[in-house]
């Protein structure tokens, strides 16, 4: 009786599955009696789902299926006829989804060889006339309408005439335009970012590799690094100065390098190299050389200090078993308490530190922009001595006689790290905020 009440649930759901998917094959006979076939295809074909071994509804969807599929095909064939190759290139497809879709549920019905062969020359046309279209586009230089033409050409045929390569000037030549004018206007960044799109739908087009090296070169913005070496912290200094360096090389903008000051003259030959190949009239003189600033990274406050460790004694309470007799003389054990003390530690290392810097134009000594960076950072130490079993120890018994609260809490002061961050610790996170956030500002002013 029992299996039988485990296995009702799954009966009942079977029995309900059966019973849904015959009701829907009856009531698509009866839509289907009343001429109504396409709703008659559409419960057939639920019916099916619900249950694939259903014959009724396997017959009853291949018999209106087949009209339905007509019905398309009918579309098609009045498009065709009037010459609205669209049209009757989408009715097609819309047969052939129709077809796939009672393919999913195994019942196969087919379209005629004839309507196979009349949708190829339909198709030709359709695609014939796109293209036409995209041409004339292109030609009065409507690249956007352009390239839906051609996109929809290559949607269906791939090599179709020349449909890829069109596709593509219709697609690029606008970033082409737009990139040679930021060209012009010296927005070499913008110039750049454009010329990437291009190179990255396709190869070299009208030598944009070189167009892009050129941008790159004329607007590349090489930076040098100094402090002020009689400072007192220069040797921090020295450390968020590389730190600096570092992250910018991470964030890896292709127009911002770095490079020592006494290496200017060798980077302006380099340079010239790189562009010997290209047209000199694109160079205007010290456009390059002009490109450079130095920025200033100094120091201004350094101090560390650590509060002195305080030391507080706190009564607690330990844990031990005692054996005693029941009232019915068996022996039991119970958990008691006795009073006991333990230590508790406190002590925090403090580092406050500031840094400066500026960003200078080396050709105009111009400040591009200045900002100070102030931080303080602490090591905090909390922890827990006692001489006894440290498993058994407990914070003192609440004000209603609890004891517990707090267990967990006093065992991890006992396992607690007692020892403070060394200094050189601290000036390390330090070192890693203050080098990320002048970089960060470095390349956004510099953009």
């Amino acid at each position: 009786m029992n299996k039988l009440l485990l296995f009702l649930p799954l009966i009942i759901l079977i029995s309900f599955s059966c019973v849904t998917s015959k009701s829907l094959s009856k009531k698509a006979t009866v839509l289907d009696e009343a001429g109504e076939y396409t709703a008659a295809a559409d419960l057939f074909y639920q019916s099916i789902q619900k249950n694939s071994q259903n014959t009724t509804a396997i017959i009853g969807l291949k018999r209106t299926g087949i009209k339905v599929l007509n019905d398309y095909l009918k579309k098609f064939s009045q498009y065709s006829i009037q010459e609205q190759y669209e049209k009757a290139t989408y009715a097609y497809l819309d047969a052939v989804i129709y077809q796939t879709k009672l393919k999913g549920v195994n019942v196969i019905v087919e379209i005629p060889y004839s309507a196979q062969d009349n949708y190829k020359n339909v198709l030709n046309q359709y695609l014939t006339t796109k293209y036409d279209n995209g041409l004339k586009l292109i030609e009065i230089e409507e690249f956007d309408d352009a390239e839906k033409c051609f996109n929809e050409v290559y949607k269906f045929d791939e090599s179709f005439k020349d449909v890829a390569e069109l596709r593509n000037i219709a697609y690029l030549e606008p970033y082409y335009r737009k990139a040679e004018e930021y060209k012009t206007q010296k927005q070499y960044r913008d110039a750049y970012n454009s010329y990437l799109v291009i190179l990255d739908r396709v190869g070299n087009y009208k030598q944009t590799k070189e167009h892009l090296e050129l941008v790159l070169v004329k607007g590349r913005i090489y930076i040098t690094m100094s402090s002020d070496e009689q400072n007192r912290y220069s040797r921090y200094s020295k450390s968020i100065k590389q730190q600096v360096i570092n992250s910018i090389v991470k964030i890896n903008d292709p127009f911002i390098k770095i490079v020592d000051r006494e290496d200017i003259d060798k980077v302006i030959k380099e340079q010239e190299l790189t562009l010997s190949g290209l047209s000199r009239n694109d160079i205007e003189i010290g456009e390059i050389a002009g490109a450079q600033y130095n920025v200033v990274i100094d120091v201004t406050n350094y101090s560390v200090s650590v509060s002195p460790l305080k030391k507080e004694k706190i009564k607690g309470l330990e844990s031990y078993k005692e054996k005693y007799k029941d009232s019915e003389g068996k022996q039991r054990t119970r958990t008691k308490y006795t009073n006991v003390y333990y230590y508790e530690y406190r002590s925090t290392r403090t580092l406050v530190m500031s840094v400066s810097y500026r960003i200078v134009s080396l050709s105009t000594s111009e400040i591009i922009a200045t900002d100070i960076i102030k931080s303080s950072l602490n090591s905090k130490v909390h922890y827990a001595t006692y001489s006894g079993i440290k498993k058994q120890l407990y914070p003192p018994a609440n004000k209603n006689g609890y004891v517990g609260n707090g267990y967990r809490a006093l065992q991890n002061l006992l396992a607690a790290d007692r020892d403070l961050k060394p200094a050189a610790i601290l000036v390390e996170e330090f070192n890693n905020y203050s080098g990320n956030s002048i970089a960060n500002s470095i390349v956004t002013k510099l953009k």
